[in-house]
């Protein structure tokens, strides 16, 4: 890494190494804190993990039980580590982590085939205050997997020598087992690649029938899921042509916004005027297919064929952020020696528009599987609720590789207790839902005249229930 840095031009510009390294060194600081920190796994995480040890290497080309899903060959890499290492959390969440490494790699070689200079360290630097790229480069899901497979494929669209159609094709043919946003990726540089050279099609064509398989194999049920339909809905993309359809569509549009920039006021003016100037721009605006995953990903949401929840659209985020570099880069040059420094310091206010910095002190953490599993490894009777059994299962059967299944009594709704003592685990106490759950057994073990006692951890907790 540091032998390619000294070939790069820039690197020997005054301010520019000690700058790299200061934003390389804060963002690794960063990420290694949150992924050391070691959280417990939550629900989906755990419902993965459930998959991954229940099924054999070939079962991961089949669609997933616990309505979950993930790229086959991106499963397939992480059984291979887990049978390997042991399905511990450090294990599973790895994939994600190297995501990320490759794409600071894939956005700073990008940043320089665009010929950025010092503001090849403006898409770094955004990559490294996002919360949500923290939050899924250390998470068991594909999301940060999806951000570096995204970020390699520009970097490599903007090679001086773009590659020969036989590369393309069993790049284009691969990657979306490994990373389903890169159909987007994918989509965009297709389309680029049409409009000088007919010939792409046979290329293109290719890409689609190794989709078609994995529609196929893996997809379909998804696409069709009811359950997932109903979860996603607020975010899909409608025509404006209705009061509520504006509604939602304006929110959507604020959110991606949030998502690229940050949260404060300076944060997401700096971003959205930068990149509107970008396009008035000729000179910016030839670099506009940066945005086409985007956009593509827009369309797909309009279908219901795809949701632009914040988790499953980091992999637009490279295109955006060099796009904006871009843009930012001819803003300041275009600019009188003041109101460039001013520019400048617009973009350092906007780099403190999000919360980023807290998780050196308080790393993310989302619930507290491993008390749970404790208590119900006790010596008390215990039932779980429905949210709680993802996570005490991989935990009491998964981690530690146990043969057969885990016994976890669930008692229907409104059915009796089935012990005189027994805990009641709940992960997830800050849903709605949950808290109703809770109530309702304390107040049927309270008209039973019982004793009831409640322990609490992190977003999960245990009614503890004596009954005479």
């Amino acid at each position: 890494m540091f032998l390619y840095l000294r070939s790069v031009p820039a690197f020997h510009r005054p301010y520019f190494r000690p700058a790299l390294f200061a934003v390389l060194g804060m963002g690794l600081l960063i990420w290694g804190i949150n992924y050391v920190y070691d959280r417990p796994l939550f629900l989906d995480e755990a419902n993965l993990a459930r998959n991954l040890y229940d099924r054999s290497f070939a079962g991961l080309f089949r669609p997933l039980d616990h309505e979950q899903y993930a790229p086959p060959l991106y499963l397939l890499l992480t059984k291979l580590l887990a049978e390997l290492l042991g399905y511990l959390e450090y294990v599973l969440r790895l994939p994600a982590l190297l995501g990320g490494i490759i794409g600071i790699v894939a956005l700073f070689r990008a940043g320089q085939r665009l010929q950025l200079g010092h503001w090849t360290l403006l898409p770094l630097a955004l990559l490294f205050v996002n919360p949500t790229v923290l939050h899924y480069v250390t998470e068991f899901k594909p999301y940060g997997t999806d951000l570096g497979v995204a970020a390699c494929l520009l970097a490599a669209e903007l090679r001086p020598a773009r590659g020969n159609k036989l590369a393309w094709g069993l790049a284009g043919v691969l990657l979306p087992w490994v990373s389903l946003p890169s159909v987007f990726v994918l989509a965009a540089i297709g389309l680029r690649r049409l409009r000088t050279d007919i010939r792409w099609l046979a290329v293109i064509g290719l890409w689609l029938a190794s989709f078609g398989v994995l529609y196929y194999l893996v997809l379909r049920t998804s696409v069709g899921s009811s359950y997932l339909n109903d979860f996603h809905a607020p975010y899909f993309m409608p025509l404006p042509f209705s009061g509520e359809a504006l509604q939602q569509s304006g929110t959507l549009f604020f959110s991606l916004l949030r998502l690229t920039y940050g949260f404060t006021v300076a944060a997401l003016l700096w971003g959205a005027s930068t990149l509107l100037i970008g396009l008035c721009s000729a000179s910016v605006r030839r670099h506009a297919w940066l945005l086409l995953p985007l956009l593509v990903s827009i369309a797909a949401s309009h279908f219901r064929l795809y949701t632009l929840i914040d988790r499953l659209m980091l992999f637009a985020l490279p295109g955006v952020w060099l796009f904006t570099a871009v843009a930012a880069r001819w803003i300041y040059t275009s600019l009188s020696k003041w109101p460039g420094y001013a520019y400048l310091a617009a973009v350092l206010i906007t780099l403190g528009g999000t919360n980023i910095y807290r998780a050196v002190l308080r790393p993310y953490r989302f619930n507290d599987g491993r008390r749970l599993a404790e208590l119900a490894e006790g010596n008390v009777p215990y039932v779980a609720d429905l949210g709680a059994v993802p996570v005490l299962d991989y935990y009491l059967r998964v981690k530690p590789e146990r043969s057969g299944p885990m016994a976890i009594n669930r008692p229907e709704p409104g059915a009796p207790l089935p012990y005189r003592r027994v805990r009641v685990l709940f992960d997830g106490t800050n849903h709605g839902p949950t808290r109703q759950v809770i109530r309702e057994y304390e107040q049927r073990a309270t008209e039973r005249g019982c004793n009831v006692s409640w322990i609490e951890f992190y977003l999960s907790g245990s009614l503890d229930i004596k009954c005479p």
